[in-house]
């Protein structure tokens, strides 16, 4: 009788641990699936009132990717990634964005890292229930914060390839505050290169191209002193983005799922700037004047996230802060 208490807490215990470590074989199927599978579809996205739906062709030859994504809604919008770059390309103005890929974060459908261990440390991970989503059955997988400095997110898998079918983003209420979900979905052997080219822009030469400039920073001169733990910087950089004046530093921290960019740039000559708070879906935008410098920090984080990393951006002692044109 003394020993069955003890017997039933270890089965509870082992099966636990078997949960967690299926969970994880499930995440490390989805992110194989994003590297490897060829497939088209149709998803939408979703953040507070407001839906859009995209398509998608997303190939791989020789192990690289290529993407072409279309917005069904408003304005025609056709954004191509890979080879290093993004492309946006906007029929209607006959201009066409261009910047090298520098995110070190993933985008639906494949939000899955590549190395799962040190995510353990700051999320609990677990086998959700079985459902279908776009007429194929579905695993899902929720991953739950543990502390306030991040979102939690349940995201559902294909059973037969692994490939991410739903994600949701969900806030420290439970709530979901923005979500992916395919509607259609089409596994092919083989896709075409010009399957994933600008189709539907018109003439590509008469667009007029504004390209975002990188500048090398082999030493950032800024850095965040007040980082909730497990974020660490991910990628330094100078550049210039398309469409503003100037060139800011460019910080990226992130814990392996969550990412925060910290744009550093030029004082605005308006004096008496106060502290911004913007939200679109899960994205919290802090902007303020700190140490002479404009600070913005984005990221899919709650809001006390990027108000504590703006808020500690200071300028590193062992060199002078670069000088921003």
């Amino acid at each position: 009788m003394m020993r069955r208490p003890l017997l039933t807490a270890t089965l509870v215990l082992v099966s636990g641990v078997a949960c967690a470590a299926t969970a994880r074989g499930w995440l490390q199927r989805m992110e194989r699936a994003a590297r490897t599978l060829n497939y088209t579809g149709t998803f939408v996205y979703r953040h507070g009132a407001t839906l859009a739906t995209m398509r998608i062709v997303h190939r791989v030859a020789n192990g690289q990717v290529t993407e072409r994504l279309m917005a069904l809604d408003g304005h025609r919008q056709v954004i191509i990634r890979g080879q290093g770059r993004v492309a946006c390309y906007l029929p209607h103005e006959h201009v066409v964005f261009i910047e090298r890929r520098v995110m070190v974060l993933k985008t639906f459908p494949a939000l899955v890292p590549t190395h799962l261990r040190p995510l353990r440390r700051y999320y609990a991970i677990s086998l959700g229930g079985l459902t279908r989503i776009a007429g194929f059955g579905a695993r899902a997988v929720v991953i739950k914060p543990r502390d306030a400095y991040r979102y939690g997110y349940r995201l559902w898998a294909a059973r037969r390839t692994g490939l991410l079918l739903k994600a949701s983003v969900i806030n420290e209420s439970g709530r979901t505050i923005e979500q992916f979900l395919f509607t259609r979905l089409r596994v092919k052997p083989h896709i075409p290169a010009s399957a994933v080219g600008p189709i539907g822009v018109g003439r590509v030469k008469t667009y007029k191209e504004e390209r975002g400039e990188l500048f090398p920073d082999p030493k950032p001169s800024w850095t965040v002193k007040d980082k909730p733990a497990g974020f660490r910087l991910a990628m330094h950089l100078m550049r210039r983005i398309a469409g503003h004046k100037g060139v800011v530093q460019h910080l990226v921290y992130s814990d392996g799922l969550a990412g925060v960019s910290v744009f550093i740039g030029r004082r605005p000559m308006v004096q008496g700037v106060r502290a911004q708070l913007f939200r679109l879906g899960a994205l919290h935008v802090f902007r303020s004047v700190v140490d002479h410098r404009m600070v913005t920090v984005l990221g899919d984080v709650p809001t006390l996230t990027v108000e504590t990393m703006a808020l500690s951006v200071r300028p590193l002692p062992e060199r002078p802060a670069a000088r921003l044109p």
